[in-house]
C-alpha cells in the first residue's frame, strides 16, 4: 500500500513539474478592445397601432421615448416624422490569457438601457473563463460564467455569419426568442476534423455547443428551471459553407399546468471574399401558453370555460452582401417573415398568449389586432469602409404588420377593420456608423465579422 502511494505521489509530482515547465515559456497577456455603433435615424412612416413587440427597434411613434407611443384609439398620423442621433450599442471588453489552456473574458455593455432618470446605464454582458482542451481532448473547451449563447450569437451562428449586427439583430433576436448571453456552462468544440487536406488552416469539421443556463440573460436568476441549448454545425468547402442545426428546451412552470418552450432552427451560409449569402428558419413550440374561450358568431356559449392550447412561433430570414470595391464598399440586403402564433384562431377570445408581443400577466381579453399579427422586415444599404475598423452605412429599415384576425372583425362580429388596422408599417431611413477600437480581433469582409 505504501509502495503504491509512493508511486502515485511520484507520478503526481512529475505531472506537476512537467506542467510547470511547460508554462515557463508562456507569458500571460491581455487585450483591451471595444466597438460602438449607432445612427442618425429619420422615421418617416408610423404604424397606426404601434405594433412591433419583442426587441423591434422602432415600434411606437418615437424611437426614443415610450411616452410618445400611441394606442389604437389614438392612431398616429402616417406621416408623423421623428428623427434622432442614437448610440445603439457600446462594448468594452478585456480578454486575458492566464495559461496556454485557460483564458478569461469580461465585456461591459451599454445598449440603450436607461435608469429611472432616463440616463444610459452599463452592465456586465459577458464574464467567463474558458478551459481549452479540457480532459486532454483536443478542440474541446469548457466555458463557465456569462457566455455567448449558441442560439445565434456564438461563433458559427447566424449573427457572425450574417455579418451586419450593426444594422439589425437576427430574426430570432428581434422577436425575443432567446438571449444572446446566459449564465451557466458551455461544452463546445470540434467533434471531427478532416485530415490530410491541401489547406491545413481550413479543414472541414463538425462543431458543436452543449449549453445549460439560467435563461435570464444578464439579469440575476429568478427561476429554478434551466434552459438547455444545442448547436451542431458543419463547415465545408474550405470553411466557406456552414450548415447548422440548433435546438433548445425550457420548462417554465409545473402548476397549475405544465408549460414549456422548445425551439428548432436550421441555417446555412456561404461566405467568400466577394460575397456572402445565407438563410435561417425556426419554429418555437410553446406548450399550454395560450388561454382562450371559444366564441360562436360573436357570442360566448353558456358555461364556456377557459381552455389552454399551445402556441407555435414561426420565422425565417434570408440575407446577402456583395463586395463592390474590395475593402471599401459593400452592398447588403435582408428579408424576414415572422408569425407569432401559427395556431391562432379568430373564433377564439384569448386572455393569455406567449407570443413575445403581449405580457402574459395582462388581465382580460387580449386585443387581437395588437397581439396577433404577422411581420415582414426588409433592410438594405451600402457599407462604405474608409478603414477596416470604421464603417459608414446608409440603410433603409422597414417593418410591415398585417393582422391575423378576420378582416370583418373579431369573433365574426361584422365590424369592419380600417385599412391601417389590417395592414401598416414603420419606415426608417438611417445613416449608421460602426467602429472597432484597440482590437486585435479578426476583421474580415469589409470588417463586418462582428
Amino acid at each position: 500500500m505504501k509502495k503504491q502511494f509512493f508511486i502515485l505521489l511520484t507520478a503526481a509530482g512529475i505531472a506537476i513539474s512537467t506542467y510547470s515547465n511547460a508554462q515557463e515559456d508562456f507569458k500571460p497577456s491581455g487585450n483591451l478592445w471595444g466597438y460602438v455603433f449607432g445612427d442618425y435615424a429619420v422615421k418617416s412612416h408610423n404604424d397606426t397601432l404601434s405594433r412591433g413587440g419583442g426587441s423591434v427597434q422602432y415600434k411606437g411613434t418615437n424611437p426614443l421615448s415610450s411616452s410618445n407611443v400611441v394606442s389604437g384609439t389614438n392612431p398616429a398620423p402616417a406621416n408623423m416624422q421623428t428623427d434622432a442621433f442614437q448610440i445603439r450599442r457600446v462594448y468594452l471588453g478585456y480578454d486575458y490569457r492566464l495559461t496556454k489552456n485557460i483564458s478569461a473574458q469580461i465585456v461591459l455593455a451599454n445598449e440603450q438601457n436607461v435608469d429611472a432618470g432616463g440616463r444610459n446605464t452599463t452592465y456586465v454582458k459577458f464574464a467567463n473563463v474558458k478551459y481549452s482542451n479540457i480532459f486532454n481532448l483536443k478542440n474541446t473547451d469548457l466555458v463557465f460564467g456569462q457566455y455567448f449563447t449558441c442560439s445565434w450569437a456564438a461563433p458559427y451562428g447566424t449573427e457572425p455569419l450574417g455579418g451586419y449586427r450593426a444594422v439589425e439583430r437576427t430574426v430570432m433576436d428581434m422577436h425575443a426568442m432567446d438571449n444572446a448571453t446566459d449564465l451557466g456552462a458551455s461544452l463546445q468544440g470540434k467533434a471531427w476534423t478532416q485530415k490530410n487536406v491541401s489547406d491545413s488552416l481550413k479543414p472541414q469539421f463538425i462543431g458543436y455547443y452543449l449549453q445549460v443556463g439560467n435563461n435570464n440573460g444578464a439579469v440575476p436568476n429568478a427561476s429554478n428551471f434551466k434552459k438547455v441549448r444545442m448547436n451542431l454545425f458543419f463547415a465545408a468547402l474550405q470553411q466557406k459553407l456552414t450548415v447548422g442545426l440548433y435546438g433548445d428546451y425550457l420548462v417554465q412552470q409545473l402548476s397549475p399546468y405544465r408549460t414549456l418552450n422548445a425551439t428548432m432552427k436550421i441555417y446555412a451560409a456561404y461566405t467568400t471574399e466577394k460575397f456572402r449569402i445565407g438563410a435561417e428558419a425556426f419554429q418555437q413550440f410553446n406548450m399550454n401558453s395560450d388561454i382562450y374561450k371559444i366564441y360562436v358568431d360573436g357570442v360566448q356559449p353558456p358555461g364556456a370555460a377557459n381552455d389552454t392550447s399551445y402556441g407555435l412561433q414561426l420565422g425565417w430570414s434570408v440575407f446577402a452582401s456583395v463586395n463592390i470595391i474590395k475593402n471599401k464598399l459593400n452592398a447588403f440586403a435582408r428579408m424576414d417573415r415572422y408569425n407569432p402564433d401559427a395556431n391562432y384562431s379568430s373564433a377564439c377570445v384569448y386572455t393569455k398568449a406567449y407570443s413575445a408581443i403581449q405580457n402574459s400577466g395582462v388581465a382580460g381579453a387580449l386585443n387581437p389586432t395588437t397581439t396577433f399579427y404577422t411581420q415582414t422586415f426588409y433592410s438594405a444599404g451600402l457599407d462604405w469602409t474608409p478603414n477596416a475598423r470604421f464603417h459608414i452605412i446608409p440603410n433603409i429599415w422597414y417593418n410591415g404588420y398585417k393582422t391575423m384576425m378576420s378582416t370583418t372583425g373579431a369573433n365574426g362580429t361584422g365590424s369592419d377593420l380600417s385599412a391601417r388596422t389590417k395592414s401598416d408599417y414603420d419606415l426608417v431611413y438611417r445613416l449608421t456608423f460602426y467602429f472597432i477600437f484597440n482590437s486585435n480581433k479578426k476583421v474580415m469582409n469589409n470588417g463586418m465579422y462582428y
